[in-house]
């Protein structure tokens, strides 16, 4: 049985946030460094997205300019 794992945005920001997040998460096979996981996080907050899972990979390309 596959279990997959989700990333709760909201407890990323609440017990990671003082960590460097680079290459927590990546796209397109490239780690994200810690300023765009940051930037990531806080924007798909803002859109009501709870997991990482949840977050369109077309708009982090654009939020992030890749």
């Amino acid at each position: 049985m596959k279990h997959k794992i989700k990333t709760n945005l909201l407890g990323l920001k609440k017990w990671a946030w003082r960590k460097d997040l680079t290459g927590f998460f990546s796209l397109n096979g490239k780690d994200l460094t810690d300023a765009q996981v940051r930037t990531m996080v806080e924007w798909a907050i803002s859109k009501g997205y709870i997991y990482d899972v949840d977050i369109p990979g077309d708009e982090v390309i654009k939020l992030l300019n890749l």
